[in-house]
């Protein structure tokens, strides 16, 4: 048995549904022009964004030479220093620009725009001074009508300086604020070079530079604080101990010196005792303060190991251009969408209406 083929979409089928569009023909070309004149309106009064982008690799201390060096060196004073991987490895940091702690502090970073115009906290000219876009405001007047109604019945239990950003209690403003931020920051960490790029969109390119610049070194003090909070606690610990082991030594010395000097020349049993006794007890201390000094340049030279390096690859630049989408073709992209829509209308329109009489035959 031969198996017939049966297209899909029969010729008959496109002649007709092309018959449909031009006896609408008028319907199309209106709708289209209308969707025509509103791309020129709102491709005219958007606003540009421009993006800064600085990409930075992150130094690997466990495969640095100074790591293989200090580990050789430790073996030798008896020391083993391990080999346990970082808790903050570079996957992690899209997570720690994006947290609270984090978003707060770019609040308070001073910006100015290139036209002198702008010389404030970036808290308050994200939220009196930027450029907004007037057709995502208009999106926006019917919620934020509902929320002023509703604050008028409901009591704000959060009150102070609005511009002042506490990660453990923000207000909702301060949220969206900081939602925002979040918004404007990218953060893509490359898996196979562990090249870190952050990128930061905003209207104003002087303030793109400055933000994505500040957000490079927020980090860097942020995983440098991370990686070296324990062998700092360590160092601190060996200095102390150092110090005391240093001063018990001296008073030693000074002890075992005094009583040689005031008996020089005895030759009693019991002085010689005494004084070898005194001279055990400063060699003891001596050798104790020897091996805490040793133990002290290892935790120094530890924190340093465990300090990473950040070397920049690409440094921010004020942009001369826009990121966003060119203007021209967000024109045609709405006259294209008006085109499939009032065609799409035109199609659909007739069948639902036969549709809807048949249902209501049937009830």
């Amino acid at each position: 048995m031969e198996k017939e083929k049966k297209p899909v979409i029969k010729e008959q089928d496109l002649l007709e549904i092309l018959s449909r569009v031009i006896r609408r023909k008028r319907f199309v070309i209106i709708f289209t022009i209308v969707s025509f004149v509103l791309g020129i309106i709102l491709a005219a009064t958007s606003v540009k964004q421009y993006t800064v982008e600085i990409m930075v690799s992150p130094e690997d201390s466990e495969s640095s030479a100074l790591s293989g060096n200090l580990n050789s060196l430790a073996s030798m004073v008896g020391l083993d220093f391990g080999s346990s991987s970082d808790a903050i490895y570079p996957l992690l940091y899209p997570d720690i620009v994006n947290s609270l702690p984090f978003l707060t502090s770019l609040m308070d970073v001073r910006v100015t725009s290139a036209d002198g115009l702008v010389d404030t906290t970036y808290s308050y000219y994200q939220a009196r001074l930027q450029k907004k876009y007037w057709f995502s405001e208009v999106l926006k007047a019917p919620k934020k009508g509902i929320k002023k109604v509703i604050k008028l019945f409901k009591k704000d239990t959060l009150t102070g300086d609005p511009f002042v950003y506490d990660p453990y209690r923000l207000s909702e403003q301060q949220m969206i604020q900081i939602e925002g931020l979040s918004n404007k920051i990218t953060v893509f960490v490359d898996k196979k070079t562990e090249v870190i790029t952050l990128s930061f969109k905003d209207p104003d390119p002087e303030i793109a530079a400055i933000m994505v610049q500040k957000v490079e070194s927020e980090l860097e003090e942020r995983v440098i604080d991370y990686r070296t909070r324990k062998a700092q606690k360590d160092c601190q610990y060996m200095e102390k101990l150092y110090l005391e082991s240093k001063a018990e030594y001296e008073k030693a010395q000074a002890v075992y010196a005094d009583f040689v000097d005031h008996n020089r020349n005895v030759t009693q049993e019991r002085i010689l005792i005494e004084m070898e006794r005194l001279e055990d007890e400063k060699d003891l201390k001596n050798t104790l303060y020897s091996q805490w000094a040793q133990q002290l340049l290892m935790s120094q030279a530890k924190l340093q190991q465990n300090t990473p390096v950040f070397t920049t690859i690409k440094p921010a630049a004020v942009p001369a251009k826009p990121s966003s989408i060119r203007r021209l073709f967000l024109v045609i992209l709405y006259t294209i969408l008006g085109f499939c829509i009032a065609v799409g209308w035109v199609l659909v329109k007739d069948p639902v209406h036969d549709l809807m009489i048949k249902l209501k035959g049937i009830r």
